[in-house]
C-alpha cells in the first residue's frame, strides 16, 4: 500500500469513530424546558405570569358565562329565579302589578287651597246652610276652600274673643264626611294645642255651635284659636266659614 493510501484509510477511520462517539451516547438529551421555569428537588418551578400552553389568558370570559362567580347569568326571555323579589308595577301597589296605587295625598297631609270658583259647587249650598245654622250672625274671616283627599285637613286662624258667640259650617262635594275641631292656639312652643270642641254630627254638611248653640270663650282675655276641616271620607271640594256675633 502506497503513502496516499494509507492517509485516505486513517481519514476514514477517523470519520467513523466520531459518528460512533454522537451517535451512541447512552444517556438521553435533557427534555426542553421552559427557560422561565428553573428546576427545585427535581421539580420544575412555574414563575409568575407563566401561561400553560392551550390556556386562556387570565381574565378571559368564556361567552355566555357568568359576569361574577356565583351569579346566575340573566338569558333574555328566560324568567327570573323562584324566590326573588319581582319589582313594582309602573303606576301599580308595591308587590302587586295592575294593583292601583292610594290617591295623592291619602292618608293624610293638607289639602290644596282652591278659590271660590272652582269650589263653586260648595260655596253655593255652604251660603244656604249658613242661613238656618248661623241666623244673624257674620262671616268672620275668609272662607276656607280646599281640594282634598281622604284623610288631608286645612285650617283656618280665627280670634277667640270674649262676650262673643262663634258658629263654624262647612260644605262638601265629594267629600261624604266632613270633619270640623277648633283649637286654642298654644303660645308655649313644643306644647300640644288646647281642643275647644269637635262637630258631632256626620254627613257633606256639618257644623259647630249651630243655631242656638253657637260657641262662647270661657277665658276673660282673647286668644289666639283656629278650626280644622278633615275629609274623613271621600274626595272633593270642601268650604268652610266661620260666623261670630
Amino acid at each position: 500500500m502506497n503513502r496516499i493510501g494509507l492517509l485516505s484509510l486513517l481519514a476514514v477511520s477517523a470519520s467513523v469513530a466520531a459518528f460512533s462517539v454522537m451517535g451512541c451516547s447512552k444517556d438521553p438529551p435533557p427534555p426542553a424546558t421552559p427557560t422561565a421555569q428553573p428546576m427545585v428537588n427535581g421539580t420544575y418551578q412555574t414563575q409568575p405570569g407563566y401561561q400553560q400552553p392551550g390556556q386562556p389568558p387570565p381574565g378571559y370570559q368564556q361567552p355566555g358565562q357568568p359576569a361574577q362567580p356565583g351569579q346566575p347569568y340573566p338569558q333574555p326571555g328566560q324568567p327570573t329565579q323562584p324566590g326573588q323579589p319581582q319589582p313594582a308595577a309602573s303606576g301599580g301597589f308595591p308587590g302587586f302589578p295592575g294593583f292601583p296605587q292610594q290617591p295623592a295625598g291619602g292618608g293624610g297631609g293638607s289639602a290644596q287651597p282652591v278659590d271660590a270658583n272652582f269650589a263653586a259647587l260648595a260655596v253655593g249650598p255652604l251660603t244656604l246652610y249658613a242661613n238656618s245654622e248661623a241666623p244673624g250672625m257674620a262671616k268672620d274671616g275668609p272662607t276656607v276652600m280646599g281640594n282634598f283627599q281622604t284623610g288631608q285637613t286645612l285650617e283656618g286662624q280665627f280670634q277667640f274673643v270674649p262676650g262673643k258667640c262663634y258658629t263654624l259650617i262647612a260644605q262638601g262635594a265629594g267629600v261624604t264626611d266632613v270633619g270640623l275641631e277648633m283649637q286654642y292656639v298654644n303660645p308655649v312652643p313644643g306644647l300640644p294645642p288646647v281642643s275647644i270642641g269637635r262637630n258631632s254630627n256626620k254627613g257633606s254638611q256639618v257644623s259647630m255651635g249651630g243655631k242656638a248653640n253657637c260657641l262662647k270663650p270661657m277665658s276673660p282675655v282673647a286668644a289666639n284659636a283656629k278650626f280644622i276641616v278633615t275629609a274623613n271620607a271621600g274626595a272633593g271640594v270642601i268650604a268652610a266659614q266661620l260666623y261670630s256675633k
